[in-house]
């Protein structure tokens, strides 16, 4: 017989935004470096706002999330998650975003014990629920956060941290966000996600 779903204890969020305004925060610096791993045929800067996406703020209109890291090797993770082996090609179609943040982000702090004064516990991190985790997004986006900082799933160990960021759905124009420099994913990177058991399979 099928195992019985076990319940989910992450409430959702309160209907009234106003009461995350107390929600705990963090502030990522003016000169906080930032990454994101990309196609390299688009601009890094993309809000998305499709409920395919853990942390799209769905619930308000126009709004989108950008995905960055704090590390690089936690935005590798999260682009290839789900596999343990991945074709040398497909990397190779991808560049390192790195970008030094002009301004203090005030973000949600869903990795703070204090948030689960709330009703949000771990599973903000790693549920399969989206429609609840976009939810909190879209809660504490009407709540003044200028996104949220999560834990990466794809780390077992959940140390690696994850900023989803929130501006206008779509691509941002030019000069809204630091124009920081695409490169090569650089082989340090790869021998670091390795230690996470992410193998690139060469070229034949």
């Amino acid at each position: 017989m099928p195992r019985k779903q076990a319940p989910s204890f992450l409430a959702p969020p309160p209907v009234d935004a106003r009461q995350l305004k107390s929600f705990p925060a963090f502030v990522l610096r003016r000169g906080s470096e930032v990454h994101r791993i990309h196609l390299a045929t688009l601009d890094p800067w993309y809000f998305n706002a499709q409920d395919t996406w853990r942390f799209s703020p769905c619930a308000v209109d126009g709004l989108g999330a950008c995905y960055l890291a704090e590390r690089p090797v936690a935005g590798l993770l999260e682009t290839f998650k789900g596999v343990t082996v991945v074709d040398e090609r497909d990397v190779l179609q991808r560049a390192h975003f790195t970008a030094q943040l002009r301004h203090d982000l005030r973000l949600a702090d869903c990795c703070a014990a204090r948030a689960r004064a709330f009703g949000v516990d771990g599973e903000i991190h790693t549920t399969t629920d989206y429609t609840l985790t976009q939810a909190w997004a879209g809660a504490l986006a009407v709540a003044g956060f200028a996104g949220l900082r999560y834990l990466c799933r794809s780390d077992p160990g959940l140390s690696q941290f994850g900023y989803a960021l929130f501006d206008a759905a779509g691509q941002a124009p030019p000069g809204r966000w630091p124009k920081g420099r695409d490169s090569p994913i650089a082989e340090q990177i790869l021998r670091e996600a390795e230690e996470f058991g992410l193998r690139v399979r060469p070229t034949p």
